[in-house]
C-alpha cells in the first residue's frame, strides 16, 4: 500500500512568508507616503505653470512695469486661484517670483512655500537684464518645502 503524501505548507514556511511581507511593507510604506505628498505638492507646480506664462508674457511686453501690473491682477484674483491644497498665490512685483503656499498637507508642517524665481542668464529678470530666455528656479532659498517632498526638477 502506498503512503499518501500530504500537500501544503508547514507552519514555519507560512511564518517566514508573513515575516518577509512585513519587512517589505515596513520599507514600502514610508516611501509611498512621501510619494503621495510629492503628488500633492505637484498641484502647486501645475498652478504655477500658467502663472509662469503670464509673467513671461508681461515681462516681454512691458518689462518690470508689466510684472508689477500682473502681480496686482494675481493678488485680486485669489478666490479663483486657491484650492484645497493651495492656500495662497503671489507674484512678486519687483522680480516676478511666483510663490505658491501649500496647505492641507500635514506632512509639510510650517514649511509650505513653493517658489519659482525667473532668471535670465543666471541673474534676476530686470529691465536691464531682458535679453535671453527666462528660466525658472524652483529649488532656490525662497522655496521652503523639504527637498524630499519637492518634484524631481526642483531638488
Amino acid at each position: 500500500m502506498k503512503a499518501q503524501m500530504q500537500k501544503g505548507f508547514t507552519l514555519i514556511e507560512l511564518m517566514i512568508v508573513v515575516a518577509i511581507i512585513g519587512i517589505l511593507a515596513a520599507v514600502a510604506l514610508p516611501a509611498y507616503q512621501d510619494y503621495t505628498v510629492r503628488a500633492k505638492v505637484s498641484e502647486g507646480m501645475i498652478a504655477a505653470s500658467s502663472l509662469k506664462i503670464g509673467v513671461t508674457d508681461v515681462f516681454a511686453d512691458n518689462g518690470i512695469a508689466g510684472v508689477t501690473a500682473y502681480s496686482a491682477v494675481v493678488a485680486a484674483d485669489q478666490p479663483n486661484l486657491v484650492t484645497d491644497l493651495i492656500t495662497a498665490v503671489a507674484v512678486d512685483a519687483g522680480n516676478g517670483t511666483i510663490s505658491i503656499t501649500m496647505g492641507g498637507i500635514p506632512q509639510l508642517g510650517g514649511t509650505n512655500v513653493l517658489a519659482f524665481v525667473p532668471e535670465i542668464n543666471g541673474a534676476a529678470i530686470a529691465d536691464n537684464n531682458s535679453t535671453g530666455s527666462i528660466t525658472w528656479d524652483c529649488g532656490s532659498a525662497t522655496t521652503t518645502i523639504i527637498d524630499k517632498f519637492l518634484p524631481a526638477n526642483c531638488r
